[in-house]
């Protein structure tokens, strides 16, 4: 129960901080635009950002980094090595963010046809 209770918490709090910088600012949202994660689905998902609504493609990208970063942080509280948690969630992490990205890429790039 505690690690759900982690990974709530967690959850909260980076969404909240990505929601409140990014999507609610004007100006958050102008460097969203221009930053790397947009570029990053417009070149290997080939997403046309002027199909798409930026502030719900932001907004569903907050919630899945959040979810992966929670979930990460969750499963590394049950390893008691440094060292052991430091490469796990590496690994965890670089592995959700490619099937993620992948889902996430795959839905806009369907939804962006329609």
């Amino acid at each position: 129960m505690e690690i759900l209770y982690t990974f709530l918490i967690c959850f909260i709090i980076i969404y909240g901080i990505y929601y409140l910088v990014i999507i609610r600012r004007k100006k958050g949202m102008e460097s969203f635009k221009k930053g790397k994660q947009l570029e990053f689905f417009k070149t290997v998902y080939k997403i046309n950002e002027k199909k798409i609504d930026i502030k719900k493609f932001a907004n569903s990208l907050a919630l899945t980094n959040a979810f992966i970063m929670s979930l990460v942080i969750s499963i590394i509280e049950l390893i008691d090595n440094t060292i052991l948690k430091m490469l796990t969630g590496f690994v965890l992490l670089i592995v959700l963010m490619v099937l993620f990205y992948k889902v996430l890429g795959n839905y806009y790039k369907k939804k962006e046809g329609k």
